[in-house]
């Protein structure tokens, strides 16, 4: 399985949407923090300022829509090719088939966000206090965990999609509905208001980028003051280490529960 990965890994690596998805999201990371190193240097990285609000939707955004989307079409394109079966005639497993491919997308991911905030810590580095580079540390880890899920959610995308057209069809939509379309339909629907704790916990379980999000934030600002309404019930209930905890337990399920699925659906469906 593992040569299996590395092999998928540098094919993938090799293409040119993932080299341009890479040089990206570096450029802009650093654009972001250059033009912010006013608030760098007046607030540093112990509260949010306009700058690390940029960099962090900045990375729960594009780096996840570059997991989403190579995901899908990496699994489906295996399909469609005959590559998926012509492994599996090899006597490769379904399960790795699935975490192979999983695998490669989120290395993928994961050197969009080391170039991203690789190049944001050289620019910040002289600007803010040493302390706080643990933190910006901690923050870059966050997103190297919510770039799995969003490369999970990818390839089970990809394995419930019948081509290559419909996966990226589909993986476009998927990213859409959890970065802005659920945020937008229960702020819209006011379901703070009419459903109370269910609306809140919902909100946190059936989207990651927004659990992303919210712990980001949690990370820079002790006190919970831009969390919103989910992050500030959760900081009231269960205090700021509990709210992280339980944030960050729902982005690894996000990881493991969309693969499981994933290989179950493909049992029972040929390749």
């Amino acid at each position: 399985m593992i040569a299996l990965a590395a092999y998928q890994a540098r094919t993938l690596l090799r293409g040119r949407a993932t080299i341009a998805a890479i040089v990206v999201f570096a450029l802009v990371a650093g654009l972001a923090t250059l033009l912010g190193l006013g608030s760098y240097r007046q607030l540093g990285l112990g509260s949010v300022g306009p700058a690390a609000a940029a960099l962090i939707n900045l990375a729960v955004l594009l780096p996840t829509a570059q997991a989403i989307l190579l995901g899908s079409l990496v699994y489906a394109g295996d399909r469609e090719s005959g590559f998926a079966a012509m492994l599996r005639a090899r006597g490769t497993g379904v399960p790795a088939l699935v975490v192979t491919t999983w695998l490669a997308v989120t290395l993928s991911a994961w050197l969009s966000l080391l170039a991203g905030f690789g190049l944001a810590a050289v620019i910040i580095a002289g600007n803010v206090p040493l302390a706080d580079l643990a933190t910006f540390v901690l923050l870059a880890g966050l997103m190297l965990l919510v770039a799995a899920s969003a490369a999970a959610i990818g390839v089970l995308v990809g394995v419930v999609a019948g081509t290559r057209v419909q996966a990226a069809l589909a993986a476009v939509a998927m990213w859409f509905v959890l970065s802005i379309g659920l945020d937008l339909a229960v702020v819209g629907l006011g379901a703070y208001l009419r459903f109370g704790e269910a609306a809140i916990i919902g909100a946190i379980v059936i989207d990651p980028l927004t659990t992303a999000r919210i712990a980001a934030l949690g990370l820079l600002d002790a006190n919970g003051s831009v969390l919103g309404p989910v992050g500030a019930y959760l900081l009231d209930r269960i205090g700021r280490a509990g709210t992280l905890v339980g944030l960050l337990s729902v982005i690894l399920a996000w990881t493991a529960v969309p693969l499981g699925v994933a290989i179950a659906v493909q049992r029972r469906r040929d390749l």
